[in-house]
């Protein structure tokens, strides 16, 4: 397809008839009273409640069971009566969760990327797309003008993954975007990266963390700094470290995005650095659990396919501070990602270690790490330098390790060129082979 019609026609779907509309109301429901908030969630809530009994297979199953009626959920604390729903019941009921009455043509399925070992598909309507760029907007609008000139180093798979000529970028006229490929964003293309961004003159960059991260980390080691007016990260968890070298660099704010495939909750930074459950975007309750506080969210906008009280295996650390920017919505002081055991670590005494990112904080000389484990006791840690990586730095790394997970753990350092991304050019800093054995979920 040719390129230009490639954006247009992404852009037509993302933003179709409906958005402008949408885009209107979030700028008023942002300043909501919390009475307000409340009102507008449980209007949403009892209208796709209704939609979910009539329409919906496995809910009209579910509710007949629990005998209760579409008039028994009035508000957000009604779905307490409601038992919650995972990835492996959406695996298993799929088609009994689309509903009857939306014509399937006229939607949208994708593919949860399946960094926890087990990838799912879900089903989105055009109004919930419609409602998800327009949050994304509106969050986009905090930082920068609307056509800022905006570079996107993300998933984007410009050209094959074995093709090495470039260029590994393509322009999109349409959003005034020069998009580029994460999967060729490599220490020996890292130049030829830095020129084509340069020459381009961006105001914004929008990346993974990973990759933002990559390209500060460049820019840094060979003395160059490149001014942006904001750089937005999504799609993986924000370290500090990775926002100090890249604010360093950049010389301005980074305007972190917390969301999933699932879209059953979104999380913002503000102008103010604080990060805000979207309210009026879905239902955000918390789930006490081992790992901390687990994201709980319930569609209020994809009739296509609901879900209701749907576990995200994502937890993080509530922020009581009210903000001063003016909104309502709850804060979050941390995102930790998932609590899947993919992500875990385990000791030869069977404890499970998850948070592996300060591991590397005051090491020097190292631009990414990735742990791998492939025995219980045994780590291997995958990392690339700026070339000056020496034994001191790791034997630094080493001791970090020891102290962090156990002082009997095996570990292997290999220094590689680079570390290969994964579903959507992600990169994955914690991989645990052991999957199906003893950490099998």
């Amino acid at each position: 397809m040719n390129t230009r019609l490639k954006y247009y026609l992404k852009k037509l779907i993302r933003q179709g008839f409906a958005f402008n509309k949408i885009s209107d109301e979030l700028q008023k429901s942002q300043y909501f009273s919390l009475k307000q908030l409340d009102e507008f969630q449980n209007q949403k809530l009892r209208k796709i409640i209704r939609h979910c009994y009539k329409n919906v297979p496995y809910y009209t199953e579910l509710f007949n069971e629990l005998n209760l009626k579409p008039e028994d959920i009035q508000t957000k604390e009604d779905l307490k009566k409601l038992p919650f729903l995972d990835k492996h019941i959406v695996r298993e009921n799929f088609d009994k969760l689309i509903a009857k009455n939306k014509p399937k043509f006229l939607c949208y399925k994708t593919h949860t990327s399946g960094t926890t070992g087990t990838p799912g598909e879900i089903m989105w309507d055009m109004n919930s797309l419609n409602y998800e760029y327009a949050t994304v907007a509106r969050y986009y609008q905090k930082a920068a003008e609307k056509n800022s000139k905006k570079i996107t180093l993300r998933g984007n798979l410009i050209k094959s993954v074995d093709e090495n000529t470039p260029p590994f970028w393509e322009f999109n006229k349409c959003d005034n975007e020069l998009v580029m490929s994460s999967y060729h964003f490599t220490k020996k293309n890292s130049q030829l990266y830095i020129e084509k961004i340069k020459e381009f003159a961006p105001e914004v960059l929008n990346a993974y963390p990973s990759t933002a991260f990559l390209l500060a980390s460049y820019l840094k080691d060979s003395d160059q700094e490149l001014p942006l007016k904001a750089v937005f990260t999504s799609s993986e968890t924000l370290t500090d470290n990775q926002r100090k070298v890249i604010e360093d660099v950049f010389k301005c704010h980074v305007f972190d995005w917390y969301g999933q495939v699932e879209r059953v909750a979104a999380i913002g930074q503000c102008e103010n650095g604080s990060y805000h459950i979207q309210e009026d975007y879905s239902i955000v309750e918390f789930l006490e659990t081992d790992f901390g506080l687990e994201l709980v969210g319930t569609h209020l906008h994809n009739y296509i396919m609901p879900l209701i009280r749907y576990r995200t295996t994502d937890t993080v650390e509530l922020d009581n501070n009210k903000c001063t920017c003016g909104c309502n919505f709850r804060n979050i002081a941390k995102i930790s990602g998932k609590n899947s055991s993919y992500y875990n670590i385990l000791t030869t005494e069977g404890i499970k270690i998850t948070s592996l990112g300060y591991i590397s904080m005051g090491v020097n000389n190292i631009i990414e790490t990735q742990f791998v484990q492939e025995k219980i006791g045994e780590l291997i840690i995958n990392i690339t330098t700026n070339g000056k990586f020496c034994e001191k730095d790791k034997e630094q790394l080493i001791k970090n390790t020891l102290e962090r997970t156990s002082s009997d753990m095996k570990v292997t350092v290999n220094e590689v060129t680079e570390i290969s991304r994964g579903p959507n050019g992600k990169f994955i800093s914690v991989i645990n082979k052991l999957i199906g054995e003893n950490n099998a979920e």
